[in-house]
């Protein structure tokens, strides 16, 4: 009876236009329809961020290519810092607080700089468990992926704020 009402409370939402306060203020501007992104930096064509990036991006709608004269991200840093929260009695850590930066900017086509260097943070706790490290380490993983989506989403949301800003100057 609870899943037939769900579906049905579901439906309704659907069809009746419902959308999240504010999503239409997310979407990029016109102008940032096809982009790059490059992380510079790293040797590696494409690392774990820069393909969380080009998703994000994705995902709403922009066309991301890997070369020409279009609009860029480009990924300048990269960390993530485990930090000691709490402390077991034996002496040993407990709890860390995994906290994760990156450096993006956005360049204009023609290279001027729309963006400038700016950094995201996400952070998580976890618990640390000695007596089943694989189970830790998978966390930690899963974790860092999270992170990393978080920050791919705060990146998308300041490009998508960049439209506010240049129509108010």
């Amino acid at each position: 009876m609870k899943r037939a009402l769900l579906v049905v409370v579901c439906a309704a939402l659907a069809g009746c236009g419902f959308h999240l306060r504010g999503a239409h203020e997310f979407a990029l501007p016109a102008r940032l329809s096809v982009m790059r992104v490059t992380m510079p930096a790293s040797g590696l064509k494409y690392p774990g961020l820069v393909l969380t990036v080009r998703h994000a991006l994705e995902d709403r709608g922009v066309r991301v290519v890997t070369q020409g004269h279009v609009p860029a991200v480009v990924l300048s840093g990269e960390t993530m810092t485990p930090m000691i929260v709490t402390m077991s009695p034996e002496g040993g850590a407990s709890a860390y607080l995994l906290d994760y930066a990156v450096t993006f900017s956005l360049l204009g086509a023609h290279g001027r700089v729309l963006i400038p260097p700016s950094v995201v943070r996400a952070q998580r706790e976890y618990r640390f468990d000695p007596l089943n490290l694989p189970a830790m380490a998978r966390e930690q993983a899963y974790l860092e992926r999270r992170l990393r989506h978080s920050a791919a989403r705060q990146i998308v949301w300041r490009l998508a704020s960049y439209k506010r800003r240049a129509r108010a100057h």
